[in-house]
């Protein structure tokens, strides 16, 4: 029997890991079916189909009877799923680090996305006290609500599916009336040539205000974001502002992105890989 066939056998799944499974799966035949994955992944139909109720609930597939296909009309949603469940230590480790920046006391800003949201679960399994955190997130502003000695802000404005988070006018006006000690940003694509990038004008314009709103400023982006270019340049301001990426970063490469006055921290090496 094939490896694919005994992955549980060989390897205890997180939670995490096993969405991801069921997601890949589905993503790639467009239906699944309980017998099929519990066979595969070595679970019982009863927690085969716990599972895929919760995912029903997070409008990730939609069940049906002895399993589940794709959600009609919720593609981009989908997509968000898969980058949520990619290069999740490089992620976890880079969370951490930022999660160590945030002083009792502090206004931060959280911006979207998947490597800020864990930072986010961080925050919610280890609260500071006295932080009030805004955010443009909607996953991010409900997983805090509820946690002690936090305050949230909500930027309201048009939701974008695809990030689940508010962008354009009001979400941008409501920032910028707003001044935060310390704020964390993702952004697509890092390069020595143009720094920073992202392919949304809205996107672009908000995370440039999110920055011009900070003290000082921290862009959370595991390896895989560099060296490509999107459309749009985000200006990083003349303050303190640091990219706090993963342990996949060369000494080198931090040497020359410093030339250019982007600040790399790496976060340690939680794989066993030594940097070079």
């Amino acid at each position: 029997m094939n490896n694919k066939n005994n992955i549980s056998r060989q390897h205890r799944l997180t939670h995490d890991e096993k969405k991801a499974f069921i997601l890949d799966e589905l993503n790639q035949k467009g239906s699944v079916r309980v017998s099929d994955l519990s066979e595969r992944m070595g679970l019982s139909s009863v927690s085969i189909r716990n599972m895929l109720i919760s995912l029903e609930k997070e409008y990730l597939l939609q069940r049906t009877w002895g399993g589940a296909i794709k959600p009609i009309g919720t593609a981009k949603e989908m997509s968000y799923h898969t980058r949520e469940t990619k290069n999740l230590e490089e992620k976890a480790a880079i969370a951490k680090v930022a999660y160590d920046c945030i002083e009792e006391g502090n206004t931060i800003y959280i911006d979207s996305g998947t490597t800020t949201f864990e930072l986010v679960k961080l925050i919610r399994r280890m609260p500071k006290q006295n932080i009030l955190i805004a955010t443009n997130a909607f996953d991010h502003a409900t997983a805090l609500i509820g946690t002690e000695g936090i305050r949230i802000i909500f930027a309201g404005g048009e939701i974008r599916h695809d990030s689940r988070a508010t962008s354009g006018h009001f979400t941008t006006d409501t920032i910028s009336k707003m001044i935060f000690d310390k704020v964390f940003i993702g952004i697509e694509h890092i390069s020595y040539e143009h720094g920073l990038t992202t392919p949304n004008i809205q996107d672009a314009e908000l995370k440039q205000t999110i920055l011009n709103s900070a003290k000082q400023c921290f862009v959370l982006a595991d390896y895989s974001k560099f060296w490509d270019d999107s459309l749009i340049h985000v200006k990083v301001p003349q303050k303190l502002c640091q990219v706090i990426t993963d342990w996949h970063i060369t000494r080198e490469e931090i040497r020359k992105f410093d030339a250019r006055g982007i600040h790399c921290i790496p976060a340690p090496d939680i794989s066993g890989t030594e940097q070079t």
